[in-house]
């Protein structure tokens, strides 16, 4: 008992002294308790030291060499569809039952189809997120349509207030016919013909946009639209953006005029 005593106090003591007497005389002769320490930090120098060159270059480089081709062909195809989107094709985002916008859309839908209630029922309505491009076009479309009317005037006072107010805008349809699907609707027969000279036709109320693609029975798409009539007439005429019809038919020139907003999916 007394030898054990004695040893804890000389390992203190020496603890003592290495602090106030940095000396590197009592560094050297090391105790039972001074050795355990000595041999941890040695082993974590060498294993430090051996660890270190185990990563050797060779196999770095046969690692490395291996998915060079991989990853270098994966990422242009990627980044390209990611850059280079298709600006054709919106997209269409599903309205549930009883969202504000979709109620909103179905009464105007019912009101507009004629002097008879709609017989059919509605199976889904979509709205249409428009990229940016497609979107600053029909803005361009509508600044070059102000411009004129602020230039020439229109046929009255009002009709040229409201192209140099904001266009003439309205709110059409444009029906698609018959659709065998969700899939169907999403495709490119609703993309309109591009360019200026392209005759895009919409109606008023959504039941002269139907009969206008061959009414029939079954499954019909439909788009709600806002159109930049500008200045209207009944004939093809100099100085005129459109031209109206009858049934509330209505023709623009430039696909640019027209931006579809909704899609909806009935059926009778």
């Amino acid at each position: 008992m007394a030898s054990g005593w004695v040893k804890s106090l000389q390992c203190k003591s020496r603890a003592f002294d290495d602090v106030f007497n940095p000396n590197p005389k009592h560094l050297l002769p090391s105790s039972s308790c001074k050795k355990t320490s000595s041999k941890i930090i040695k082993d974590v120098i060498i294993e430090t030291k051996t660890k270190k060159p185990k990563p050797k270059r060779h196999p770095i480089n046969q690692n490395q060499q291996k998915p060079k081709p991989e990853l270098v062909s994966t990422p242009p195809t990627l980044s390209r569809s990611a850059r280079n989107p298709d600006p054709v094709f919106p997209v269409l985002a599903e309205l549930p039952e009883g969202h504000p916008s979709r109620n909103v859309v179905e009464i105007i839908f019912h009101t507009s189809w004629s002097n008879k209630s709609f017989p059919g029922r509605i199976e889904m309505i979509f709205k249409v997120q428009n990229g940016p491009r497609t979107v600053a076009r029909f803005e361009e479309y509508r600044e070059s349509v102000k411009t004129r009317a602020g230039l020439s005037g229109g046929t009255t006072w009002e009709e040229n207030a409201r192209c140099v107010a904001d266009g003439n805008e309205m709110m059409r349809f444009y029906c698609l016919g018959p659709a065998g699907g969700v899939q169907d609707a999403r495709g490119a027969a609703w993309v309109f013909p591009g360019g200026k000279g392209a005759v895009v036709c919409t109606f008023s109320g959504s039941g002269g946009a139907h009969e206008s693609a061959g009414a029939g029975r079954g499954r019909r798409a439909m788009l709600v639209c806002r159109v930049v009539a500008g200045r209207v007439t009944k004939q093809i005429g100099f100085g005129f953006d459109s031209v109206s019809g009858d049934n509330g038919e209505l023709m623009v020139f430039d696909s640019r005029a027209v931006l579809p907003c909704f899609l909806i999916i009935y059926r009778l």
